[in-house]
């Protein structure tokens, strides 16, 4: 695209974008103009959509911008295809107070009203104005932050010279009437459609899932727009106060590696979803670990996943790699375990062994066990009670 944003070349071919048409241009001698062509007038060419989506494809996300402010049609069509196509790329995605932000305080940025104006159906209107009388919170708090009103969203670059930028945008913690709702739902829908570098969340403040069910309508609206509401990391490292987190986590996230620490007992229905994660989460997760697994019921967790790999019809499923730190309680043994190793230095023991499934032996996992030596300081009631770290992995 030029730098004025109004010529693409396709196949070859360059058109003139002008007032949501597209225009071929056709190569002429200086003094001489083909005679099919009038003067100052183009061809004018309605592309069917999938062509048009074609040309869309090589179009980064600043690109795809531009046609989206060229009228509602390109709009339309960006909104419908997007996650086919280029997502825009931020280093960092965070949520903070505003006292907590360590730069760029002056750097707010403000949503001009017509990138959030879309049609609002009487339904979705409805179920808005419930939602403030309500006062669902949009974000949800530990308690040391409940008394906030306003929570500032931060979108953050480095740019070539390495210097940290950000676009810091403030949503508040009870929205008060429909206008912050749009504002509300055009940032969740950006945040949805771009790709984060990194992002830490320690659980002091977090999205409420109830209220992006409610700004979107899931059901309504994916007959209507195609894109997942998903957030796209390459990398994630969060901390997990209570097991509607986790759920967040399932739902919501989508992530080459995360690392999780959990900071609560682990009840019944918390190992519910952390098993579900694990185990049907391959296809959102490459690489999982999750630290502080200290309960003594965390052995059921990487006893279930043993257990899982041995018997389970649906093995392509599970994440392909997991590490769980500091598991306590018996482990559970395998009959199907090959490759047994064994070492053992001054201090530490570490074993070694892979696992087949039954339904498909050409998958399997190696799993890795990091334990002490001596586990007579780890000893409760006769059971061996403390695993430091296990790695189980694909290796097929």
């Amino acid at each position: 695209m030029s730098e004025n944003g109004k010529i693409i070349e396709y196949d070859g071919i360059k058109y003139y974008l002008e007032e949501g048409h597209l225009y071929r241009l056709v190569s002429i001698g200086r003094c001489r103009l083909p005679v099919e062509i009038k003067p100052k007038k183009g061809v004018k060419l309605s592309l069917p959509r999938e062509n048009l989506l074609d040309v869309f494809k090589f179009l980064d996300f600043n690109q795809l911008l531009s046609f989206q402010q060229t009228s509602f049609y390109f709009k339309n069509i960006v909104d419908k295809y997007g996650n086919e196509l280029a997502r825009k790329k931020y280093d960092w995605l965070g949520f903070s107070r505003i006292s907590d932000l360590k730069f760029g305080k002056n750097n707010f940025v403000e949503i001009e009203p017509h990138l959030y104006d879309f049609e609002l159906s009487k339904r979705l209107e409805q179920k808005w104005i419930r939602g403030i009388e309500e006062s669902i919170p949009m974000f949800l708090t530990t308690t040391q932050y409940s008394d906030i009103d306003t929570v500032v969203c931060e979108l953050g670059e480095v740019n070539y010279n390495w210097r940290r930028g950000s676009y810091l945008i403030k949503l508040p913690k009870f929205p008060k009437n429909l206008e912050e709702m749009a504002i509300a739902r055009y940032l969740f829908k950006l945040i949805f459609n771009c790709a984060f570098e990194y992002f830490e969340n320690d659980d002091m403040i977090r999205i409420n899932p109830q209220m992006i069910d409610l700004l979107f309508d899931y059901e309504n609206e994916t007959t209507t727009t195609n894109f997942p509401l998903q957030i796209h990391f390459q990398g994630a490292e969060l901390s997990v106060r209570c097991h509607t987190s986790l759920y967040f986590i399932w739902n919501y996230l989508v992530c080459n590696y995360c690392s999780v620490n959990l900071y609560f007992n682990n009840e019944e229905r918390s190992m519910d979803i952390l098993c579900k994660i694990l185990t049907k989460g391959g296809n959102k997760f490459l690489h999982i670990i999750f630290h502080h697994l200290y309960s003594l019921q965390s052995s059921t967790l990487y006893n279930f996943i043993i257990k899982h790999i041995e018997t389970s019809q649906e093995i392509t499923k599970m994440v392909k790699k997991i590490e769980l730190q500091n598991i306590s309680g018996l482990r559970v043994s395998s009959d199907r375990a090959e490759n047994i190793k064994v070492e053992i230095n001054e201090k530490l023991k570490f074993t070694t062994f892979q696992i087949a499934n039954k339904h498909n032996p050409k998958i399997k996992f190696s799993i890795r066990i990091k334990e002490d030596k001596d586990q007579s300081d780890h000893v409760e009631g006769g059971n061996r009670v403390l695993t430091r770290v296990a790695v189980i992995k694909r290796i097929d």
